[in-house]
């Protein structure tokens, strides 16, 4: 059960990734393995960072309060990231008056930069190479990180493990965003990420779930 619930974070973290990767693939857009590797290394580092203040927290709430406020945590995560995607999604279906497709752009460093990339993966390609950079993956690596703190401070209260969930994170990352890619290049990107926006918040529900059971 524990390997499992490692298992079911790493992918409720990593279900961006994939879908990053297929609009990478989509749009021919080439991430190198170098690339690919500052990024995972990155979710690890934010991770363990996330995991650790979370044993700070642990350490100054009532023991008998930890496991349940981990759980919250989750719950709550997972039912507003599955908010967030139902609200997209209705969104989506609405006719907009304008067919060009906006992106809100706030000039405030480094925040802006990454508003803009949680919006539109592409944007990571700020040169317009067709390649993403070791710089400009560690700026995506940055942007994609930023929703996983709040989870990684919840399962840190669960009892996992930093030294066995930053890699796992890590290693998802790799994985799945290489399986995006070369789905990406062969199938309609926007309608399979459309199918699996959702998966991240159940995942997260049900580990708190399973967690508070």
């Amino acid at each position: 059960m524990e390997i499992l619930s490692y298992i079911l974070f790493a992918l409720a973290l990593n279900v961006d990734s994939f879908c990053t990767g297929l609009t990478y693939g989509a749009k021919s857009i080439k991430v190198p393995p170098l690339s690919l590797l500052i990024i995972s290394l990155v979710s690890m580092l934010s991770i363990a960072i996330s995991m650790a203040a979370g044993r700070l927290l642990a350490a100054n709430i009532p023991a008998p309060l930890v496991y349940r406020l981990g759980s919250g945590l989750l719950l709550l995560l997972g039912f507003w990231v599955l908010f967030q995607t139902l609200r997209k999604q209705a969104k989506s279906y609405r006719p907009s008056k304008n067919s060009v497709d906006k992106t809100v752009e706030i000039r405030l460093r480094p925040f802006g930069l990454i508003i803009q990339l949680l919006k539109e993966p592409a944007r990571a390609d700020v040169d317009s190479s067709g390649v993403i950079s070791a710089h400009e993956a560690l700026v995506l690596g940055a942007a994609l990180a930023v929703d996983a703190f709040v989870a990684g401070c919840a399962v840190s209260l669960l009892g996992f493990s930093i030294l066995v969930t930053a890699p796992a994170v890590g290693v998802g990352y790799f994985l799945l965003a290489c399986l995006g890619i070369a789905t990406g290049r062969s199938v309609s990107a926007g309608r399979v990420g459309r199918q699996l926006t959702a998966l991240p918040g159940c995942i997260l529900i049900l580990l708190g779930l399973l967690k508070i059971c």
